[in-house]
């Protein structure tokens, strides 16, 4: 077995923040006073929501005001806040599989009944739009858009999210928008905003936003929420029960990434593409099919064609290669394996190696 162990299964950036978001949270630390008291006593959360909204008047087309703005203490308690203000236990949510597993998880704990639309490999992880239809119920009170997709990389085309949000507007119910990849787009893909394409599906949509993966701040907790006026009273409720403010010097980094030049993000999404370019063509010339995804950064390729399922596949290839990656099973497809590709192209050579060590020893 190799000695050192390769982790290849967590969607945490091999970057750390921008040196300008660093020295501002540095900055407050070390001026104290305001910076390291409650923050809704300074001015940091409204210059953040300003922040917010003329960031995503940029990059989205989309226009907000600051008081649509919610702060969470990072994207999981961002992502509850948006479920949890307009789902609850018994109704039904429209989503697409492959799905990203910690949005299944919170379905699963608040006892929400998940109809799927299928992303098929066959039309390069979209969706038919003839067919979405037909898994709204008359319990549907939400559709989740994770655009672009994790695990999938699907970067939802205009018509795609026209089919989803006329659904929304025949049917009245709410759009949730997971869109913290939207920088992470390849090949001349666009990300587009589901929000930004009508009146009726904006005042209806939640806007779900982290600076985990744009500006490498996993560890940073600082998260959002986009709310239209409709969902705003229980938003707030649920905000503060379980979403705690950010640090009051995080959000002053936080304002430096949102009004920064964006050369840092360009750069990751660059170092993403020279990443994508080499491991999915390596792993497809393996045998194992692995689509070049459009957004976001998380190789997907199918190894069903060894009998094993995800985990049992997994186990094996930890056991003689040690080398770590991410169950498709999670994510609702056994026999799949998806690769957050968070280490360099030698790393990602390494584990190719490996890889193909491991389908010869099968």
């Amino acid at each position: 077995m190799p000695k050192e162990l390769i982790v290849l299964n967590a969607g945490d950036p091999d970057a750390e923040a921008p040196q300008y978001a660093i020295n501002e949270a540095l900055k407050g630390i070390i001026e104290g006073g305001k910076n390291t008291h409650y923050p809704h006593y300074t001015e940091y959360p409204d210059q953040f929501a300003q922040a917010v909204v003329d960031y995503y008047k940029r990059f989205a087309g989309v226009e907000y005001k600051p008081e649509n703005v919610l702060p969470a203490a990072g994207s999981s308690a961002a992502l509850y806040v948006a479920l949890a203000a307009v789902l609850k236990e018994g109704d039904e949510v429209l989503m697409f599989t492959p799905y990203y597993a910690g949005h299944k998880t919170i379905f699963d704990g608040m006892g929400v009944k998940m109809n799927m639309v299928p992303l098929k490999a066959e039309t390069n992880y979209h969706p038919d739009v003839d067919e979405i239809a037909e898994h709204v119920t008359k319990k549907t009170r939400a559709a989740l858009l994770c655009n672009p997709a994790n695990p999938t990389g699907t970067v939802f085309t205009a018509e795609e999210l026209r089919t989803v949000g006329d659904l929304a507007v025949d049917h009245d119910f709410a759009l949730l928008g997971d869109e913290i990849y939207l920088h992470y787009v390849y090949d001349g893909h666009k990300f587009v905003s589901v929000a930004g394409l009508s009146d009726e599906y904006k005042k209806r949509t939640l806007g779900i936003m982290s600076f985990s993966k744009s500006f490498s701040m996993t560890g940073w907790r600082l998260g959002y929420d986009i709310v239209p006026e409709k969902y705003m009273q229980r938003a707030r409720l649920i905000t503060s029960l379980v979403a705690p403010r950010p640090a009051t010097f995080v959000f002053r980094a936080g304002i430096a990434c949102l009004r920064g030049d964006f050369q840092y993000v360009e750069e990751r999404r660059k170092e993403y593409e020279r990443r994508r370019n080499y491991f999915c063509k390596a792993v497809d010339e393996l045998g194992w099919p692995c689509h070049l995804f459009e957004g976001a950064f998380y190789a997907w390729f199918d190894a069903r064609d060894t009998g094993l399922g995800s985990q049992e596949f997994l186990k094996r290839l930890r056991e003689s290669q040690n080398l770590a990656l991410s169950p498709g099973n999670n994510f609702g497809a056994d026999g799949f394996i998806r690769v957050p590709l968070t280490q360099p192209v030698p790393v990602l050579r390494e584990a190719v190696k490996r890889l193909k060590a491991f389908k010869a020893g099968l």
